[in-house]
């Protein structure tokens, strides 16, 4: 599997979201969001997305924690926290053009 998964693991995703305790169904929600923030992230920018650019990884941490805590779909995130991402987009994309 590609890029996020490689770069993050269950216990950075824990320490993220605060959680502190160790039960399966909250472990298989967020191996779950981990994959879909990988297929996001890959969907986004391409295949070969910067892994280890710390940018990706908290887009990747903000995407799992907004699918963790908000499964319905509603208005929680913030118009600050939403240019914040599309900002940190932007200029992944852009480095990712101007590598070849």
């Amino acid at each position: 599997m590609a890029g996020v998964i490689m770069q993050l693991t269950l216990e950075d995703v824990k320490d993220y979201l605060g959680i502190d305790y160790e039960d399966p169904q909250v472990i298989r929600n967020i191996e779950r969001k981990i994959k879909v923030a990988d297929k996001m992230l890959t969907g986004a920018l391409g295949e070969n997305y910067p892994q280890e650019d710390e940018r990706v990884q908290e887009i990747a941490l903000m995407i799992i924690e907004d699918l963790y805590y908000n499964r319905g779909i509603n208005d929680k995130v913030s118009n600050n926290v939403r240019r914040l991402f599309n900002s940190m987009m932007l200029q992944i994309k852009l480095d990712m053009k101007s590598e070849y």
